[in-house]
């Protein structure tokens, strides 16, 4: 059975998924709405188990606020129990509350019931819509809930581009733009230039007369790319620790839990991690101190701010850097980690070659040390490897996941020859059945049923090779805030020496060089 786990689409409905008429609902909830809400009581943790009860304004709403915090010891989701009269929204914070921004994956558990996780520190706010005057009885208490089940098939998305990439030779000059209706530099450093044009065929046409004209390196097509996953679920990342629960195969992990334990009294520096996908969504209790939204950007919709809108960019960020031992969600491997947002791929998960050759630069202008690239297709690009080039010399590491088609050859920019790639095993340190595989394979990671956070607060268990390679960028992550001098070079002969041999006896196409092992490959660091 082939299948990819790569995504969770923002107010996609998902298996017994979201109330679509409390989706509708909420539409009509205003930010000027909430600010007119009159009462602002608190919910502490002392009214678990107790109605929330009080009387709606002459306009229906009533408006609560909760410090998540308070409750985090107790179970992982806020739950209310609504009625037919009375419908509710929460907000994760002040920032959401004043830009009407509210949080939307209902699940249809039991009837009404709101469940809203407990991923953010601060106040959070639950509005209340019902009839003026009214008075109201909400029903509130904690639960305990194991991380979602977002497991998808396989969809591919074929985008047909209208847009060329240009690389013109040195010396050549651009008499003109054969008819596109707007030429953009993409990297000056590389002299490369996208052509747009009104049609296919105009496309077309320019692109066999420049291919015929002598005066262009290269001109391709701007082609689609796509997403190819102590702390309360602690228990649940069998990646981190491999006890055999869940019919696991005993110590098929990474060497987590013994590399914290030989780092433990050594000096670790900040690492800056460039995580090239859907963006990141920061406000989480779990990502504090370790996103640098200030230093991303959305190429999707051309903002500095690189907000997640699709929930890979998420899960794969929460792989690598979450926080430790802070009772939240779940551990990260990196803790001296910290993450730079770049989004190109959009809310369906898919993105341009063009904004990938950006976001590249872009990683590489903000101080990148490590790219975790969790995402590809199968077509070589000229551009993005000019730009993957751009990078190795700039001392920066590339890891890139082998692709999810379960076939034998690595997806692209995976098999480029200037990125360390990565393919996915489960929990009995065998290839995941849908991991790519073949040459230009290096090493493979635990990908199979990662917990990690989606965009939207809740944590859940995704696969992939997407979910691989950011433990592979998690642990050089380790490696360079031990030694922040080390080469790219140098770390990635030191994460295949280190690898667990698995299959045939060294290096094979199926598992490269062999399992991630944090625990040897921190050894090397002297």
């Amino acid at each position: 059975m082939k299948y990819i786990i790569t995504m969770v689409m923002l107010g996609a409905v998902l298996n017994n998924g979201l109330n679509a008429e409390a989706m509708d609902q909420q539409k009509t909830i205003t930010s000027q709405q909430v600010k007119e809400a009159k009462q602002i009581p608190v919910i502490r943790s002392h009214d678990t188990g107790i109605a929330l009860n009080g009387y709606f304004d002459e306009e229906g709403l009533a408006l609560w606020y909760i410090d998540g915090e308070e409750f985090i010891m107790d179970g992982t989701h806020l739950k209310f129990d609504l009625s037919q009269d009375i419908y509710g929204t929460m907000f994760a914070n002040k920032t959401d509350l004043d830009l009407g921004r509210v949080y939307n994956r209902y699940f249809e558990l039991s009837g009404e019931t709101l469940y809203f996780p407990l991923s953010w520190k601060g106040r959070q706010y639950l509005f209340l819509e019902g009839y003026p005057n009214e008075s109201y009885s909400v029903p509130f208490n904690v639960s305990r809930y194991e991380p979602i089940d977002v497991y998808k098939s396989a969809i591919v998305h074929k985008q047909t581009s209208v847009s060329l990439l240009v690389k013109m030779k040195e010396g050549a000059t651009r008499s003109n733009s054969l008819g596109a209706r707007s030429v953009k530099s993409l990297v000056p450093e590389m002299q490369i230039e996208k052509w747009t044009y009104h049609s296919i065929a105009e496309a077309k046409s320019a692109k066999q007369k420049l291919d015929q004209s002598g005066t262009t390196y290269y001109t391709e097509y701007d082609t689609s790319i796509q997403a190819l996953g102590k702390d309360a679920i602690y228990h649940h990342q069998w990646s981190l620790l491999n006890a055999g629960q869940k019919k696991g195969l005993k110590g098929a992990d990474i060497g987590f839990t013994a590399m914290q334990n030989r780092i433990q009294d050594k000096k670790q520096t900040k690492t800056l991690v460039a995580v090239i996908d859907s963006g990141i969504n920061p406000s989480y209790a779990d990502f504090a101190g370790k996103v640098r939204m200030d230093l991303g950007y959305d190429f999707v919709n051309h903002s500095k701010v690189a907000w997640d809108d699709n929930g890979h960019g998420s899960h794969v960020a929460g792989i690598i850097a979450a926080g430790k031992d802070n009772t939240y969600g779940m551990t990260g491997i990196s803790e001296s980690a910290s993450i730079i947002p770049i989004k190109i791929l959009d809310a369906d998960g898919l993105g341009q070659t063009s904004d990938l050759v950006s976001g590249i630069r872009h990683a590489v202008k903000k101080g990148a040390k490590i790219i975790n690239l969790s995402l590809g297709g199968g077509s070589v690009s000229q551009s993005v490897e000019s730009a993957l080039a751009y990078a190795k010399s700039k001392n920066v590491l590339i890891v890139a996941a082998s692709g999810n088609d379960g076939e034998k050859t690595v997806d692209y920019p995976a098999r480029s020859k200037y990125v360390l790639s990565v393919g996915a095993t489960g929990r009995t340190d065998r290839r995941a059945d849908f991991s790519n595989y073949g040459k230009g394979l290096d090493l493979v990671a635990p990908g199979v049923s990662i917990p990690s956070y989606l965009q939207d607060g809740e944590l859940a268990f995704e696969s992939g090779t997407s979910m691989a390679t950011p433990h592979v960028a998690g642990v050089a992550s380790v490696l360079y805030s031990l030694k922040p001098s080390i080469k790219p070079s140098e770390v990635e002969i030191i994460l295949k020496k280190s690898a667990k041999d698995l299959g045939a006896k060294g290096y094979d196409s199926v598992y490269g060089f062999g399992r991630l092992d944090a625990n040897q490959a921190v050894r090397y660091i002297k």
